[in-house]
């Protein structure tokens, strides 16, 4: 069916009027929907959201040492106000605690979250052990989350916490602090070789006394230097020298003793051996002010180490040094048995014609009781070197726990320490 022209123009202006109609609603449609607010999106998560991210990258604690295994220095808050309060008051002002905390002055704003102006209290634990027994080389900052390590310490990474704190510095300063646990055994060995040095020093050879006396100086200026919170390097090395000396005195006086006990004396009495007794009693009583010497020079080789193993590292020459005084020790105790075996060998070869059974027996009998007297107080003060030997190392191993501190931060500044 063919459609006339005018059928033709209604059709495409029918067309035409619909197109416009359906251009026209949907502008309207638009522009309606752009002029209505934005939708609201739930806002709690989102601040969830931003809450824990901070959270998350707080560390638990910071953690010193060549690996995070085994730290030297471990830094944690202490959220226990109850804890601080019954703990051991400090002075904040002693040169050790200040210098820690000026170390850690970056540790509070790194393990809590947030920004933070009110108090709070930082753990600070040392383990004495690790910090005799190390040389600080190597040493690092970690920081630990409840099982690992973290990747950031807040907006820190671990680069930067290593230069905020210093690990070199506060192992320093740890060396000290474990040391000063030390200083009232310190001050009663020195008390002990200033009695000895006094007790013999109408026997005691000039250049001997001098050289003891001078351990005996370096000695206290260790103690006096670790009261200030130091451990200086110039007496570390001096002691090496000091040690040096001592056992040099120690072998020269094992050998005049051993001298003494071989020079046999010499009979020159014709008609008795009175005597002869008198002089091998001599004899003996000379060997007591080397018995003397002796002792005290193991007195302050044993005071030497002990000093010498405050300092951090050089275990191994720590343990060659006990080993050796040990051995000193162990040869001044023999001097008992080689000075009872050769006196008694002496004693019983007293012999005269002029003399009844019953004088030589008696004087013999004297003697040997000199003898065994004498032979009785250096076994006696071998013993006492081998305890104090014992001793010493047993204060190191128990002083080597470790130091706990409790240390309260106002706003950043330290405000209280304690003793944990």
């Amino acid at each position: 069916m063919q459609l006339n022209w005018i059928e033709m123009v209604s059709i495409l202006a029918l067309t035409i009027i619909v197109t416009i109609a359906l251009t026209t609603y949907a502008y309207k449609k638009r522009k309606s929907k752009q002029n209505q607010p934005p939708e609201v999106v739930a806002q709690p998560q989102i601040e969830q959201m931003q809450e824990d991210r901070p959270i998350n990258n707080v560390p638990k604690e910071i953690v010193i040492g060549e690996n995070p295994a085994q730290p030297v220095v471990t830094i944690k808050e202490l959220n226990s106000v109850s804890e601080y309060k019954k703990s051991k008051p400090l002075d904040i002002h002693s040169h050790s605690i200040s210098r820690i905390s000026g170390l850690f002055q970056a540790a509070p704003s790194l393990l809590v979250a947030g920004e933070t102006h009110g108090k709070q209290i930082m753990e600070v634990i040392i383990n004495g052990n690790l910090v005799r027994a190390a040389d600080g080389n190597g040493f690092r900052a970690f920081a630990m989350g409840a099982d690992h390590i973290k990747e950031h310490a807040r907006v820190f990474e671990l680069s930067s916490l290593q230069s905020l704190i210093n690990a070199a510095a506060i192992w320093q300063v740890a060396s000290v602090i474990v040391a000063q646990k030390h200083l009232a055994d310190i001050s009663k060995k020195l008390d002990e070789i200033k009695d000895g040095i006094k007790g013999i020093s109408l026997f005691l050879d000039n250049q001997r006394k001098a050289r003891i006396q001078a351990t005996y100086d370096y000695l206290g200026q260790a103690y006096q230097s670790l009261q200030a919170g130091e451990l200086p390097d110039s007496v570390r090395n001096e002691l090496e020298s000091c040690e040096r000396d001592l056992r040099e005195i120690q072998l020269h006086l094992e050998s005049e003793y051993k001298q003494i006990i071989d020079k046999k004396v010499e009979d020159q009495e014709i008609f008795g051996t009175g005597e002869l007794t008198s002089k091998i009693a001599s004899k003996i009583e000379e060997l007591h002010p080397l018995i003397g010497e002796m002792e005290l020079c193991l007195k302050t080789r044993i005071a030497g180490w002990y000093v010498m193993s405050l300092y951090p590292g050089e275990a191994q020459l720590k343990l060659a040094r006990r080993e050796s005084i040990s051995k000193s020790v162990e040869s001044y105790e023999s001097l008992g048995t080689y000075s009872k075996d050769m006196l008694k060998k002496e004693i019983s070869s007293i012999d005269g014609v002029f003399n009844t059974e019953e004088t030589l027996k008696e004087r013999r009998r004297f003697l040997n009781n000199k003898c065994t007297d004498t032979v009785r107080h250096l076994e006696n003060k071998a013993q006492k070197s081998k305890e104090a030997v014992n001793r010493s190392g047993q204060l190191l191993l128990e002083k080597d726990r470790p130091t706990r501190m409790l240390l309260e931060y106002d706003k950043g500044v330290l405000v209280g320490a304690r003793e944990g």
